[in-house]
């Protein structure tokens, strides 16, 4: 059984937020997007770059990144790319920085955009990767 970290749990978290793949032990969690102090509003706005923390093997490896949206399609109306900005630790003892970034890559795209809020909407969305 996965355990999610206590600071997590303590919080009113979504079961939409999460992504947990059993079978190999990870779990992906959105953070949501980092706060833009200096907008052109004058008032604290969402910025580009979401945060998202990735557990595997015992260890949380905190990404930050960048998101781009990309023409749309009749296929996909929501199609993003995601940028890495930071990636902490970047890598684990017995695993590389690639595979983490697989493993990354593999939850998000389960994940989509939504997490289980809108499985209609995901089914409808392209997530590509520029990392």
């Amino acid at each position: 059984m996965l355990k999610m970290p206590e600071a997590l749990t303590s919080y009113e978290v979504h079961q939409h937020a999460w992504c947990v793949d059993e079978e190999r032990g990870y779990w992906l969690f959105n953070c949501g997007h980092l706060i833009n102090e200096e907008s052109r509003s004058g008032y604290p706005e969402p910025s580009d770059k979401e945060v998202f923390i990735l557990h595997v093997n015992g260890q949380n490896i905190v990404f930050i990144l960048a998101h781009h949206g990309m023409e749309a399609t009749d296929l996909y109306p929501i199609h993003i790319s995601y940028e890495l900005v930071s990636m902490s630790p970047s890598s684990l003892p017995n695993m590389s920085r690639e595979s983490l970034l697989n493993i990354l890559k593999d939850a998000i795209n389960i994940f989509k955009y939504n997490g289980i809020r809108d499985l209609e909407e995901n089914a409808r969305t392209l997530i590509e990767f520029d990392f």
